[in-house]
């Protein structure tokens, strides 16, 4: 007879503790040492493994890597995981509670969440991943995406901005300072350089993504697809640069081992892009600035007046051929070839960047005569609805030449197909 609940055998136990919440089952081990042995000390994973996948997340065991690599089962380690995801949703609800030395882990816990999902079978797929539904509804106030709430170390930084990138329209995106600071930043000329090669790169050569310059290039591309009305009351916008589109798409039947188009290159897509008047464009960057550090003032993208253009051209990729990896990491180079209405106008190839993110880079033109340079990120798993993020300016890289950001993604049904948009038009 049980006259206790030190008499209730651990099994029973267990089976209880699994439809807890973890932090409640956090709360449980504290009562004795009995009962932290069995939480934190099992012999195996069992608890953890159950109580993980009890949790609205994806099964890790059936998700693939941002590289479409599947996730070795032996690799997951479900307690550390489920303690770092329960601690980053603490945070995420009260961004007060983080504590500086583990703001990193936060973030890059929550970034862990949005890369590994399961495939989508094909771009009709119904299914949506539990990961970043969970993530949407957790980081919906936008607190912990704000950059105002301490001071953040680069690292911090780029993390921040790449989950901000990722999550899509935040509640403080509506703010008219916060608009007019992305177009200050997209539009300005310090941030293209040969040593970035005039994308969303770091400018110290590396070749590494500059997420705070994606998210910008994110935000201002955003502004022509949402109403980002500020005095209306916050809704989650999904539309194709939000979580929801961050899943891959790989169809059941195609092995990644040995296909060539591993990025899903051939097809249509749209290739969105923004640009204002160029009298504007170098007002703003007056040259007679004494040096890259001193601020420009971005008013003029405050100004009611204030117009940028954006169009839409679709394209049609092909692959004309591939490089055999050198990296070990089995994602050889692309290159393709571009044709808007069937002219041959772009040249470019796809390869993974130093630190294993996917880059887009093409030259335009007419007549066989390149003028325009283009360079950008795929945002979300390769082969995502999300597409690629970056910017354009000329072939020239002369120092007054124009510049704008660039959205590119694949039309998977016809409702997303656009004419063709004529200058004049």
């Amino acid at each position: 007879m049980v006259t206790s609940i030190a008499d209730i055998p651990s099994e029973i136990i267990e089976f209880i503790l699994i439809e807890l919440d973890p932090l409640d089952v956090s709360s449980f081990a504290q009562t004795s040492r009995r009962y932290r042995t069995l939480v934190y000390h099992s012999p195996d994973s069992h608890l953890w493994r159950s109580l993980y996948l009890t949790q609205p997340f994806d099964d890790p065991r059936e998700c693939i890597t941002p590289l479409l690599h599947p996730v070795p089962p032996e690799s997951v380690d479900w307690k550390t995981s489920l303690q770092d995801i329960m601690r980053a949703r603490s945070v995420a609800d009260n961004p007060m509670l983080c504590k500086p030395t583990e703001t990193e882990r936060v973030l890059r816990t929550l970034l862990n969440m949005a890369q590994h999902v399961p495939p989508l079978p094909s771009p009709a797929s119904s299914s949506v991943s539990l990961n970043l539904l969970w993530l949407a509804a957790i980081l919906r106030s936008g607190a912990l995406l704000s950059d105002t709430l301490w001071p953040a170390t680069p690292t911090e930084a780029q993390l921040r901005a790449r989950l901000h990138a990722y999550f899509g329209l935040a509640p403080r995106d509506a703010h008219r300072t916060s608009k007019v600071a992305s177009r200050g930043y997209v539009y300005d000329m310090r941030h293209y350089k040969f040593d970035n090669d005039f994308g969303p790169y770091m400018t110290d050569g590396s070749g590494r993504v500059n997420w705070v310059h994606v998210q910008a290039i994110h935000h201002t591309l955003s502004m022509h697809l949402t109403d980002l009305a500020e005095d209306e009351e916050y809704v989650y916008a999904i539309y194709p640069m939000s979580l929801p589109y961050c899943q891959p798409i790989v169809p059941p039947d195609l092995d990644l081992s040995v296909e060539k188009d591993w990025a899903g290159v051939e097809g249509l897509w749209n290739l969105a892009f923004c640009f204002i008047d160029h009298r504007e464009l170098l007002l703003y960057n007056n040259f007679s600035h004494a040096s890259d550090s001193d601020p420009l003032d971005p008013a003029v993208f405050g100004d009611p007046d204030f117009r940028e253009v954006y169009r839409v051209i679709p394209v049609n990729f092909r692959v004309v051929s591939t490089d055999p990896d050198s990296t070990g990491r089995n994602r050889g180079r692309i290159n393709f070839v571009g044709e808007v209405r069937d002219d041959l106008t772009m040249i470019g190839h796809i390869e993974l960047t130093p630190d294993d993110q996917v880059r887009w880079h093409w030259v335009s033109g007419e007549d066989g005569q390149a003028i325009w340079s283009c360079d950008g990120i795929q945002v979300g798993g390769v082969r995502s609805r999300f597409g690629i993020l970056g910017a354009w300016t000329t072939v020239f890289h002369d120092q007054h030449d124009p510049m704008g950001p660039l959205w590119l993604h694949k039309v998977v049904d016809k409702s997303e197909e656009v004419p063709f948009l004529d200058e004049e038009d």
